[in-house]
């Protein structure tokens, strides 16, 4: 009876390691799809170019045309934007790029934010810090380059344009 038993839990664990197998495969086949797709959709939307700025294909509006105020703090290791003609736009997504100097040599930074104008009607950023902070402590980087404002403008009507502004320190 003992016998009996035995090729029968020997089947069933073999049976359970089958679903565990083709459940992990399931898994990273469809990770791998996500991946694979949100690697298309990123290309297209946006590519690099040699300088480090990123570029579209979306049409161009000038800074002006969105009204673009930029302020550069007084010590220069922190900038804020507002949008002054905001009426027809929806959401603004932003990069603000620079070059910095490190202990290992020259480094791209960026900060990433968004504005979601028609949700909460702002249209100003606060001081956005050239380095790190945390609990009150700033750690700035040593900018060596201009600093460099992308928008990506989502009117209320759905189209997408693109703005950049390039900023001296």
């Amino acid at each position: 009876m003992e016998e009996e038993q035995q090729p029968q839990k020997t089947n069933q664990l073999n049976k359970l390691k089958s679903k565990k197998l083709l459940g992990a495969f399931a898994v990273f086949l469809i990770l791998a799809v996500l991946g694979a797709v949100f690697f298309v959709t990123r290309q297209k939307t946006a590519q690099v170019t040699d300088n480090g700025i990123a570029s579209s294909d979306l049409p161009k509006l000038s800074p002006e045309d969105v009204g673009m105020v930029v302020t550069l703090r007084s010590d220069k290791k922190a900038l804020m934007f507002e949008i002054t003609n905001s009426d027809d736009i929806q959401r603004i997504e932003y990069t603000i790029e620079y070059k910095a100097q490190t202990d290992e040599g020259i480094a791209n930074q960026g900060i990433l934010g968004e504005m979601n104008i028609a949700e909460d009607g702002i249209t100003k950023t606060d001081f956005r810090e050239f380095g790190t902070c945390s609990a009150g402590k700033c750690r700035y980087d040593n900018v060596i380059s201009d600093i460099t404002i992308a928008l990506k403008v989502t009117k209320k009507t759905g189209k997408d344009y693109q703005v950049t502004k390039v900023v001296k320190l």
